[in-house]
């Protein structure tokens, strides 16, 4: 199950990599002209929300403090703090994915079709929790990476593709 989903998250994360690799560190906390996030908010609100994926597979959410900061619903209005930098955000994003992943493969069909419980998405078709991680490993996890490719762009850096 999950084996589509996980191929395209998989070529997310290379396209990932390659945008934060120019996206300068003191931008971090600076809101990108268009959609208004910050990189450090889209970055937590990425890790977070594929914690929450783990849960619906099985697992747990790691960084539990992050939920009020970054979780669906959140303020994108995050003031500086030291504790955040780029390289912790993005290996909490990579890791968070990983075993999101890896937690995928192995939930059963019981448990993926069962009702999600995420208030944001009631109303919409995404009912499941089959369809719930399949949006957190495709569609939602792109929506924000193409926001952290205008943050790039912002930061004066040619078109990647």
């Amino acid at each position: 199950m999950f084996e589509s989903e996980i191929a395209v998250n998989e070529n997310l994360l290379v396209q990932f990599g390659k945008i934060l690799a120019d996206i300068p560190e003191e931008t971090l906390f600076t809101p990108s002209a268009g959609h208004g996030h910050s990189p450090v908010w889209l970055l937590g609100h990425l890790a977070i929300v594929g914690e929450a994926g783990q849960r619906m597979a099985g697992g747990k959410i790691t960084h539990t403090e992050w939920l009020r900061l970054f979780g669906p619903g959140s303020l994108d209005n995050i003031s500086f703090n030291a504790d955040l930098t780029k390289s912790m955000l993005v290996t909490a994003v990579t890791e968070a994915y990983a075993q999101l992943r890896s937690l995928a493969l192995v939930t059963d069909e019981a448990n993926v079709s069962r009702p999600h419980g995420v208030t944001v998405l009631t109303g919409t078709p995404i009912v499941t929790v089959k369809h719930c991680i399949t949006h957190l490993l495709t569609s939602h996890f792109a929506f924000h990476l193409a926001q952290l490719s205008s943050c790039r762009r912002a930061a004066g850096f040619p078109a990647l593709f």
